[in-house]
């Protein structure tokens, strides 16, 4: 059997979103950023993944990037834009530097949707980018303008001949009443991803696919349904999704544990407060990859009181799964 590569997607939780206000339900002291960063650190390094794909990253060059260096990861970090006078956090893809190195990149601005332009735009070098939102005939910013972004990144596998993997880590989002918002950044997300490859493709067969992130949408709609449609006749799937149904969610003593399925197969929660408990974190791969395996996630009554909590520094889950790559 050919090696496995173990993918987590993971929303950390940015530490400049953290205020007791927003997370009542969780002990001051599970807020606190030395609480939280140890939990983090501890989750990660027992997953010991592969690849990380991270959302809500920041501190990223004062904590995470050497944290990352000294496990023995390598990899791409995208900063939030900032025309709302957002956070600075950001998405990062990370990948063990003994099994991969880096052949290409490209970074996503989900603004660019609103000033029309073209997948794959790049902004003039030496260019100042605009300081100011487009706006609309109402005298509002056009409502594109969120400061969400995404990476790619084409890695080459150091152990496998002719493996390559292109991995997207993104954030879409989150307002609930701004659905079609999410779905114009999930369409956009599709084409970036057809075009790197077609612009970066280093064999003529097809490089396998793996998309994740926090989309912000829940099993069914339409940013699920428009990522499973996946682009250019390749369609993706949900490699969690697949791992329930195929009986592959296995503990780290290898037995096959239970896992509560919610809507369309999806785990039923991957984000866990008192106002919000859904599905909104995926692992999207295509059909030329084959999920071997995921981690299991926490039962509802595991985390009942909501995220974060005394172990666990995210009010998100990671999403962790075992893929074998090259396989077919």
């Amino acid at each position: 059997m050919a090696a496995l590569t173990r993918i987590t997607s993971y929303n950390i939780l940015a530490q400049c979103y953290v205020r007791s206000s927003y997370f009542p339900h969780s002990p001051s002291s599970c807020l606190k950023w030395k609480a939280r960063s140890r939990n983090l650190v501890n989750e990660l390094a027992g997953l010991d993944s592969d690849v990380l794909a991270l959302q809500e990253v920041d501190q990223y060059e004062e904590f995470w990037q050497p944290w990352l260096v000294e496990r023995g990861y390598d990899g791409v970090y995208k900063s939030r834009t900032h025309l709302t006078k957002s956070k600075r956090d950001g998405c990062g893809l990370f990948f063990k530097r003994d099994k991969f190195e880096l052949l290409a990149r490209r970074d996503i601005e989900y603004n660019d949707i609103a000033w029309g332009r073209s997948v794959g735009y790049v902004h003039p070098e030496g260019s100042p980018e605009p300081t100011e939102a487009p706006v609309e005939a109402d005298g509002g910013v056009n409502k594109y303008i969120r400061d969400c972004v995404g990476v790619l990144a084409l890695l080459r596998s150091k152990t496998a001949t002719d493996g390559y993997v292109m991995v997207a880590s993104t954030h879409l989002y989150w307002d609930p009443a701004h659905a079609d918002v999410k779905l114009a950044q999930a369409r956009r997300l599709l084409g970036e991803v057809e075009l790197f490859l077609a612009s970066n493709s280093p064999i003529k067969r097809s490089v396998p696919v793996v998309t994740a992130g926090d989309f912000n949408s829940v099993p069914g709609s339409e940013v699920h349904s428009a990522m499973l449609g996946g682009f250019g006749g390749r369609r993706l799937r949900s490699a969690y999704a697949a791992a329930i149904g195929e009986g592959l969610v296995h503990g780290t003593d290898g037995s096959e544990s239970s896992v509560t399925v919610g809507k369309h197969g999806e785990p039923a929660h991957t984000n866990v407060t008192p106002g919000f408990t859904d599905c909104i974190d995926y692992v999207f791969v295509d059909d030329g990859v084959a999920v071997r395996s995921a981690m299991p996630l926490p039962g509802r009554d595991e985390v009942a009181a909501g995220l974060p909590d005394a172990t666990r520094g995210s009010d998100h889950l990671p999403l962790t799964v075992d893929l074998e790559l090259w396989s077919r």
